[in-house]
């Protein structure tokens, strides 16, 4: 449990430090073998420390009887998708900048580049404005989000999902690349985008390529919690 609260903590450190989250945003993950979930809540993540983390079962109870900060206002978004897909060990919610405009445009991201391939065929859009902040809606993320690694919230950043802790921060970050570049490549013409063939082959990396983006940001962003 501790290695899970620590991992969590550097997660958030990682996205605070390349810009994914600032005030606002969360990560949860998984408690192996269990149908409990931790979180962070409503803090920056850039403060979390492992003593503020939340239980919650799947069902939406609070394991901690009293707690100096509240539950963050979308933890029913992150227990909706952990019912939803048992392949989900942990979740990164993000406020990035380039994914920020390409949901705010309703516009899916698409792989183009090789880590951005680490998505899938497609990040999609979710249309709902508001904050998920009910069980239902929660349910309607989790279906929108189908079989996908990735969903852009309309105007509200994104949530990304990965096997463990560590896949779910590397997703988020290239996610994040992979709408700066969609939207960098207007400029020539548009992005020529991977087709499902290119997708397959460049799979065979991505286990290694995760592993190791993970560890260089750890030593950029979070040295001083090791």
């Amino acid at each position: 449990m501790d290695e899970l609260h620590e991992k969590i903590v550097l997660a958030c450190r990682i996205m605070d430090g390349t810009g994914l989250t600032e005030g606002f945003g969360h990560v949860s993950a998984r408690i192996p073998g269990t149908d409990r979930v931790l979180i962070t809540p409503a803090m920056g993540p850039g403060r979390v420390t492992p003593d503020v983390l939340l239980t919650f079962t799947l069902d939406g109870k609070c394991l901690d009887a009293q707690t100096a900060i509240p539950p963050a206002l979308e933890t029913p978004m992150h227990l909706a998708v952990y019912r939803a897909r048992s392949d989900v060990g942990a979740i990164c919610r993000t406020h990035s900048h380039y994914a920020v405009i390409m949901g705010a445009a309703g516009k899916p991201v698409h792989p183009c580049h090789g880590f951005g391939g680490m998505l899938g065929p497609l990040v999609p859009v979710h249309p709902e404005t508001d904050l998920i902040v009910n069980a239902e809606m929660g349910d309607q993320v989790a279906k929108a989000l189908d079989g996908y690694t990735a969903l852009l919230l309309r105007g509200n950043g994104a949530l990304v999902t990965g096997a463990d802790v560590e896949r779910a921060v590397v997703h988020a970050i290239y996610l994040e690349e992979a709408a700066r570049i969609e939207l960098s490549a207007l400029a020539v013409g548009g992005a020529v985008l991977f087709t499902p063939d290119e997708l397959r082959n460049r799979q065979r990396w991505y286990g290694n390529e995760a592993r190791r983006a993970w560890d260089y940001y750890v030593w950029k962003y979070a040295r001083e919690s090791q």
